[in-house]
């Protein structure tokens, strides 16, 4: 079990040391759009979770690996589409593809088992896109 995260939330404004995967998990949950919209999970130099939004009970889902050499990816449902949809940031509507912006509560499992073992896996329903940056 993955217990020495390093993580930020809008929510409390401080970066935290030593978090616990299922404390991580715990804010996940918890994001409404409102004043809760972002968490950001960071196990050493390895890997990023940034979980956003919440408003609709809409997040976005992005993942980064830096080992053996930086990828990005974004969590998207399966029908893409050139509709955009918002998602509410720290404060800001951020605007992002529809099939981006994917439902709480398929994100709650799936980020458990990303934070318990820092493999984004494969899920169903759901897929992880690479992002050029």
């Amino acid at each position: 079990m993955l217990n020495d995260w390093r993580m930020y939330t809008d929510g409390s404004g401080i970066e935290q040391k030593h978090v616990a995967w299922h404390e991580v998990l715990k804010e996940i949950a918890q994001l409404d759009g409102v004043t809760r919209t972002l968490v950001h999970a960071a196990y050493g130099d390895h890997v990023d979770l940034v979980v956003a939004g919440g408003n609709n009970g809409k997040v976005l889902v992005q993942w980064k690996e830096h080992e053996p050499s930086e990828q990005h990816f974004v969590l998207a449902a399966d029908k893409q589409s050139a509709v955009m949809s918002t998602l509410v940031i720290e404060g800001s509507e951020v605007a992002f593809p529809l099939s981006w912006c994917v439902p709480l509560e398929q994100v709650v499992p799936l980020c458990g088992d990303l934070l318990r073992t820092c493999e984004k896996g494969e899920p169903a329903k759901l897929e992880w896109l690479p992002v050029e940056m």
